[in-house]
This record gives C-alpha cells, sequence and structure tokens, in this order.
C-alpha cells in the first residue's frame, strides 16, 4: 500500500526540521535542507518533518525529495523517527520549559517532605531545649495530631508540660497559614493543700470569671493524685521561627521563648497560691 506524502513546501519558505543520530535541527528551508543533502552536511540517513507530514519521514523515502535530489535511491534508510517538534518552539526553548518542569516537580517534593517531617524535628528541638534547662522527660504520648511531653526538674520537683499541634500538614496549607503549630505550655509545682487551692480555681470556672482561654490567657489546672497545680497558657508558634528547611533547628531562640513562657507562668502561679 503506497503512502500519500503532503507536498513539500516552497524552497525559500523556513518550516522543515531535520533529525540525526546527534538530534534535532531546524528549521530551515527546502533549499538549505537540498544543499545540505546534495554536499553531505546532512546525512542520507537523516529524516524530516515539515507541517503536514503525519511523522517524521526517511529523506530516502520520500519521493518528491528523492525526485529534488535527481532520483538518488541509494540513501541509506532513515534514522528511528524522533518526536515532531513544536511549531514556532526551538531546541532550546522546549529543553528549558522541561527543566522548568523537573525544577518545580522537586519544589513541590520537598515543600511536602517538609510539611510532612518539620513537626518531628520542632519537636525533638522542643525536648532538646527543655532538657538543656535541667528538665528531664517522663512521658511522651501522641493521638497522632496532638503530642503530649511532660518534663520534671528532679531537683526542685517543678514540671513542665506541653501540649503540640503542627496545624499545616500540607504545601498547600503552609503557603496559606504558614507552619503553625498550635502550643500550650504549662507549669506545675507540687503543693500543699491542693484540694483547697483547687476548689477556690473551680470556683471562679463555675462564676465564668474564667470563661474559654484565648491565645495568651493563662489557665489553671490541677492533678490531685499527684499533687500537683499547674499554669498554662495556649499560643501559636511558627514553626519555621526554630527550623529552617535544611532541618537545622535554632536552639538558643527556641529555648529564650519557652524560658520567658515559663516565668510568665511560674509568676502566674505564685500569685495564685501564695
Amino acid at each position: 500500500m503506497s503512502v500519500a506524502y503532503p507536498p513539500l513546501p516552497a524552497t525559500d519558505a523556513v518550516v522543515v526540521y531535520i533529525g540525526t543520530r546527534q538530534g534535532q535541527s531546524g528549521p530551515m528551508s527546502l533549499d538549505a535542507v537540498l544543499h545540505g543533502l546534495a554536499s553531505g552536511q546532512i546525512p542520507g540517513d537523516a529524516s524530516l518533518w515539515y507541517e503536514g507530514l503525519a511523522s517524521w519521514t526517511g529523506v530516502a523515502d520520500h519521493p518528491e525529495l528523492r525526485a529534488r535530489l535527481g532520483g538518488q535511491s541509494a540513501m541509506p534508510a532513515p534514522a528511528a523517527p524522533v518526536a515532531a517538534p513544536v511549531a514556532g518552539r526551538s531546541n532550546d526553548e522546549m529543553d528549558r520549559q522541561f527543566v522548568g518542569l523537573i525544577t518545580a516537580s522537586w519544589d513541590y517534593f520537598n515543600a511536602n517532605l517538609f510539611a510532612s517531617h518539620i513537626d518531628d524535628v520542632f519537636i525533638g528541638a522542643v525536648i532538646t531545649s527543655t532538657l538543656d534547662t535541667g528538665y528531664a522527660l517522663i512521658d511522651l504520648t501522641s493521638d497522632g495530631s496532638n503530642h503530649y511531653l511532660r518534663f520534671q526538674n528532679m531537683q526542685d520537683e517543678t514540671r513542665l508540660l506541653y501540649q503540640l499541634r503542627h496545624l499545616a500538614h500540607s504545601p498547600a496549607e503552609a503557603k496559606i497559614l504558614g507552619h503553625i503549630a498550635s502550643v500550650t505550655v504549662g507549669y506545675g509545682e507540687r503543693v500543699k493543700n491542693l484540694g483547697r487551692i483547687w476548689g477556690a480555681v473551680k470556683a471562679e470556672y463555675k462564676s465564668g470569671y474564667i470563661q474559654s482561654p484565648e491565645p495568651g490567657t493563662v489557665t489553671i489546672d490541677a492533678d490531685l493524685e499527684s499533687g500537683y497545680i499547674y499554669g498554662q497558657v495556649n499560643m501559636y508558634w511558627n514553626i519555621s521561627d526554630y527550623v529552617d528547611h535544611n532541618y537545622q533547628a535554632d536552639y538558643p531562640k527556641l529555648s529564650g521563648h519557652i524560658a520567658v513562657s515559663v516565668h510568665a507562668l511560674r509568676k502566674y502561679l505564685h500569685g495564685r497560691i501564695q
């Protein structure tokens, strides 16, 4: 079955692409193609493509091109087909766009990886920063979203509590919210007459004096079994302030923010129980 080939373009029309084993070139005029084939600058096993051809075609297989070359029939078989070029785009431009697609893909991949791991790094940084202040980790639990940490100073028996929750688990959420964490810090001391003190605090809740806490509002809680009373505050911290995109933690900054939080809670608690 014979193949129908569209007519060759005008000899001065710069619309012909040439494909060889070394790569793709063009667009060029038909005159340039004929001259290149005649002089050997374009190998006889090259392929060509121009608007109208369904796919790349070997120059040896195109009957009109062979006729233009004087009926040469000894040209080698065409090279393997090459993807047809996109009209109006050079090879360099398409290469740059492809590299851009790959770069953007890596940006998304790394952003997604960072969003999924940053909370683990942040929790580790909180633990390290608290251990550096002389507290020992005595409990760590998680429900998958909220992470609960409990520390105790073995000298004075004071305790620190944290509830941490990373609010952005995807690049899309992080782009809108940033890598924000809901952070509750608690400071506790063992006290005598805890039942009496805790009774007074609960009375304040019932009277409506203490409402649902907003960021910065200090509330009181107690563990009657262990004899501890706690002051605790809810805040929102930007994890990116403490952990960079290379997963390096700024321990001095994090330790400083923990220290000022504990100072405020201790001061508040002492004002309530003394």
